[in-house]
């Protein structure tokens, strides 16, 4: 291909330079399911990702396009006369009564892979696929690219219950990748990062914003964002938002929820046993991808991040949220929470996989690393389902730290 084809400002001719790990689950989905519903933030590159794997027979056509948007709602019969499948439908939220009509057609054709539909808003999507098209559509969701995209990893993606050493990454290349993310727009186009963030957060609120919610009151919403970001990792305050903002509690949780619905964020929970006592209730905060976040926090370089008050907490938050981008491409089904209680005793992260078994974890910057740190892990001794883990951070060698949990290099998690 020598023409370069620009979709959502990325070249196409470049994207298929970089393999997206979700292309296996999304092929197998396709083979399983009449329809697959691909969701995720604006810009990770959903549509050019459907592009690049496509076959020359499936027809392509955006709600973008405001002629064919007014199409499908006003005739969505007619609207399928002209667009046939097999087709990639892009931003079905602008239409959603197309789900009824595709249900019809899924139907009517023993055929699977018949639609491949993207969206930006997922609790919306959502709800159309749980009242229309349940059992016949399989979901995915894309997120920016994680670490082991970018660098194009060798590796197998992360076994929790069997680690490996992997090649050393170094502490700046760390901190070079929480600054700048992992939106492809930013990572694979030479554009100033000043730039390229303030034109996304403007065209997030603008668009997403105002059409999920109809916030009329956009520089609230964006001093709302820049308080969540300086919470990433922590956890969920409604009282100390609301006052940060001068919104009431019921707005804040309301604009958490739109949040989550177009992927800016993940909100993970604490483990609850009825086994443990005296537990907190209130999720953490996950921002998806730490370019926007670093960006909302006002930290432009290296050394802005490295001087940051709470870059122990933007560095648990990228590491939590590059293990939730692995599973989310490579269909893991694994859970990702935490442990607090009253008395101040705290778990980082416990992923239970498939198997029901917990994996407990400390994140930690620095490279100083001694038992006292996972003493918390004590806590949770009753329960008798509880695998290895051990304390992340950026050594350069998988070493034990007792017989049973490691210290344990970033690589080993996330390349």
């Amino acid at each position: 291909m020598t023409k370069k084809l620009f979709y959502d400002n990325i070249s196409l001719v470049i994207f298929m330079s970089y393999s997206r790990n979700i292309k296996e689950a999304f092929l197998e989905y396709s083979n399983m399911f009449k329809a697959v519903l691909l969701t995720g933030p604006r810009q990770v590159g959903k549509t050019t990702f459907l592009l690049s794997i496509k076959e020359a027979k499936r027809n392509y056509v955006t709600l973008d396009d405001l002629n064919v948007r007014a199409k499908a709602l006003s005739n969505p019969e007619e609207f399928f006369n002209i667009y046939k499948p097999p087709i990639i439908i892009d931003e079905i939220q602008y239409a959603p009564k197309l789900m009824s009509y595709i249900k019809i057609i899924c139907d009517n054709s023993k055929e699977n892979g018949l639609f491949w539909i993207t969206g930006s808003q997922k609790i919306e999507l959502m709800k159309g696929v749980s009242e229309t098209l349940a059992g016949r559509m399989g979901v995915l969701e894309m997120n920016s690219f994680a670490y082991r995209e970018i660098v194009k990893s060798k590796y197998l993606p992360v076994s929790f219950d069997l680690l490996t050493t992997k090649e050393y990454i170094d502490k700046t290349v760390i901190l070079k990748n929480i600054l700048n993310g992992g939106m492809p727009g930013f990572v694979l186009q030479d554009m100033k990062r000043e730039y390229y963030f303030k034109s996304y957060i403007n065209l997030y609120l603008e668009r997403d914003i105002r059409e999920l919610k109809q916030i009329e009151d956009l520089n609230a919403f964006y001093v709302f964002l820049v308080s969540i970001a300086s919470r990433a990792c922590m956890i969920l305050n409604y009282s100390s938002i609301a006052k940060d903002t001068g919104k009431d509690v019921k707005t804040i949780k309301s604009w958490i929820s739109v949040l989550e619905a177009t992927g800016i964020i993940k909100l993970i929970y604490p483990l609850r046993k009825e086994e443990l006592k005296r537990i907190t209730s209130s999720p953490k905060i996950i921002f998806m991808d730490s370019g926007i976040c670093t960006y909302l926090c006002g930290l432009n370089t290296i050394k802005a991040l490295e001087n940051y008050t709470n870059l122990g907490f933007l560095y648990e938050n990228y590491i939590i949220s590059e293990l939730i981008k692995i599973n989310d491409n490579y269909g893991l089904n694994n859970s990702f929470m935490f442990y607090r209680d009253k008395d101040g005793y705290e778990i980082d992260l416990i992923v239970k996989d498939y198997d029901n078994i917990y994996y407990l974890y400390e994140i930690k910057y620095k490279n100083k690393i001694d038992i006292s740190m996972i003493s918390s892990f004590r806590k949770l001794d009753k329960l008798n389902n509880i695998g290895s883990g051990g304390v992340i951070c950026n050594s350069v060698n998988l070493v034990d730290l007792t017989s049973k949990y490691k210290v344990i290099p970033i690589s080993s998690m996330i390349s």
